[in-house]
């Protein structure tokens, strides 16, 4: 998959008042998330844009019945499985997304064998910062039930590294909320799913996990790392 280069150094927009953002995370925290994401895009309008790792698109789909339209980036690492970039195009099919693939300045190479921090920064966080210059928010799929440091994610709050309001509608949804969501909409599942990955992100740091396992431990197995650096 080619990335779209992102051009251009725009300077990000100042950070809001974190007490309204409190008052707005609160207001939200026990709402649908379709009203959470109706909220950002009537707020921030273009200067919106929302992540994918096209893990699943139960987010996707969200975005899709309540902003259409809205910018959704994919950061293409050169090391995504080839089921999740076929999985890619299957959503896009499926919903037309305005889709920008952002990748890294760097060739593939083996600095996940030696270096995965800094592979993961170079490859995921450095592309991010580009793809959000000159944006004010961005939505995420980040939910607490992914893992006990995301425990306390709020639904609104300033990112303070990327410089723009991160959302996530999600935040509250359990695993069952997820599964229940895709059944009754109908919604394609990566095909890794049905192979053992309850969380999936580069090939070289992710296997499946094994019964009685927490869902992330296929991720940077035998290591102490949990994160890839987008989000803690």
């Amino acid at each position: 998959m080619t990335p779209v280069a992102i051009t251009g150094t725009a300077a990000r927009p100042a950070p809001p008042e974190q007490d309204d953002l409190a008052t707005v995370a609160r207001r939200l925290e026990a709402a649908p998330a379709t009203e959470i994401v109706r909220w950002a895009a009537d707020r921030y309008r273009h200067g919106l844009v929302m992540t994918a790792s096209f893990q699943d698109c139960v987010l996707i789909d969200v975005v899709a019945r309540v902003a259409p339209g809205t910018e959704v980036v994919f950061l293409d690492t050169g090391y995504h499985f080839e089921e999740t970039l076929a999985y890619l195009q299957r959503v896009q099919e499926r919903y037309g997304l305005n889709l920008r693939v952002v990748g890294p300045h760097l060739a593939p190479d083996d600095q996940w064998r030696t270096d995965p921090d800094g592979c993961c920064r170079a490859r995921k966080v450095e592309p991010l910062r580009r793809a959000l210059a000159g944006k004010a928010a961005w939505l995420s799929g980040l939910r607490r039930a992914d893992n006990p440091l995301r425990a306390g994610v709020a639904v609104v709050a300033y990112d303070e590294v990327c410089g723009a309001v991160k959302i996530n509608p999600l935040a509250a949804w359990s695993d069952d909320d997820v599964a229940t969501y895709v059944a009754e909409r109908h919604l394609p599942v990566h095909p890794l799913r049905a192979q053992g990955y309850t969380s999936i992100g580069c090939w070289p740091c992710t296997r499946p996990t094994l019964p009685g396992e927490d869902p992330r431990e296929g991720r940077w197995s035998g290591s102490a790392k949990t994160e890839c650096g987008l989000h803690l």
